[in-house]
């Protein structure tokens, strides 16, 4: 199926998904290289022809001078220079524009949402159009989908299922937020953080190399300190290994877990998990830009060894072992 074909059924299943209605919205994908396709102005996604289907060079123009491309044709191009998105659907779902009125992020109920799309931000608007994508771009590489406040959302993709997808995910996931909300009589509050945050305080002071010996040390220290890791961990049966792996200057450290304690700390690479990744993500998830767990889900850092199914076990002392240790500063 040729691009500008994928580009008009995926218009129409939005505009069926009521995840658009009238004229709003507009697709883009990659076309090679140098040159990119995206719906013109005033084009309606659930109505497309061909015409209404624009191919545009890496300064958003036209190949065809009779055609108009979307006048959100700058944060497409903002967007693909910043990520490795392949395909973008920026569309305006009813739910997610209402509930960004009254919220700052959104936080996902169910474990499949949580992650599939994480934590949503909400990016502040006050044009019409996107004027300064910057932010928008910044968020989209650790966040697979985010919420204009009042305006949309922007989701990108390996093509146009998946943006699709995680655009359709994302309007369900705050329907259901609604109902609780609703059920708990929260009105126009902001969804807190996961429970496991409390009483997780920001360490000050000394900020260390990442993946430094100093900087594990500390890591160390800090989550055997933790009576809530120490719990999880005792109640799940933590027992296990886990190698993290810095790609860049191959830096590899395994700690090794027992009965919900951190008993050692080593250069090895023996784990019976070992999770691999470039600095980029790795200061991302320690600088909590992104969940570690959704960072695996999204190939930014990958599983080399160990099944994920098994991990998951461990989830509770895990995450929170995480949520301590993007407390520890890091340069």
């Amino acid at each position: 199926m040729t691009a500008e074909r994928e580009m008009i059924r995926w218009g129409k299943l939005l505009f069926e998904r009521r995840l658009i209605s009238g004229w709003g919205g507009n697709l883009s994908c990659r076309v090679g290289n140098k040159e990119f396709l995206i719906t013109g102005q005033h084009a309606p996604l659930g109505f497309l022809t061909r015409k209404d289907v624009v191919r545009i060079d890496r300064n958003g123009k036209p190949t065809n001078d009779r055609q108009r491309a979307s006048s959100e044709t700058p944060l497409h191009l903002a967007v693909y220079d910043g990520t490795e998105a392949q395909a973008i659907v920026h569309v305006h779902p009813p739910r997610v524009l209402a509930f960004s009125l009254t919220h700052e992020s959104f936080s996902p109920a169910s474990f499949e949402e949580k992650y599939t799309i994480g934590e949503v931000p909400i990016i502040a608007q006050d044009t019409p159009t996107v004027t300064k994508p910057e932010q928008v771009v910044k968020d989209l590489k650790v966040h697979p989908v985010v919420i204009i406040k009042g305006h949309g959302t922007v989701a990108i993709g390996k093509d146009f299922q998946e943006a699709f997808l995680l655009t359709d995910l994302l309007e369900e996931a705050v329907r259901c937020r609604f109902y609780t909300e609703r059920a708990a009589g929260e009105s126009k509050t902001q969804i807190s953080r996961p429970q496991d945050r409390k009483g997780v305080a920001a360490v000050e002071g000394e900020r260390y190399v990442l993946f430094s010996r100093e900087h594990m040390a500390a890591l160390v220290e800090t989550a055997n300190r933790d009576s809530q890791f120490r719990n999880h961990g005792n109640k799940t049966g933590l027992s296990t290994s886990l190698t993290l792996y810095l790609e860049e200057t191959e830096t590899s450290w395994t700690v090794k877990f027992a009965a919900g304690e951190i008993v050692e700390l080593d250069q090895k690479m023996n784990g019976e998990f070992m999770i691999s990744g470039k600095q980029e993500w790795w200061e991302a998830v320690f600088n909590n830009r992104i969940d570690p767990f959704l960072a695996t889900q999204q190939g930014k850092l990958k599983l080399k060894r160990g099944e994920l199914a098994r991990l998951s076990q461990w989830y509770k002392p895990f995450q929170r072992a995480f949520l301590i240790w993007q407390t520890i500063p890091i340069q």
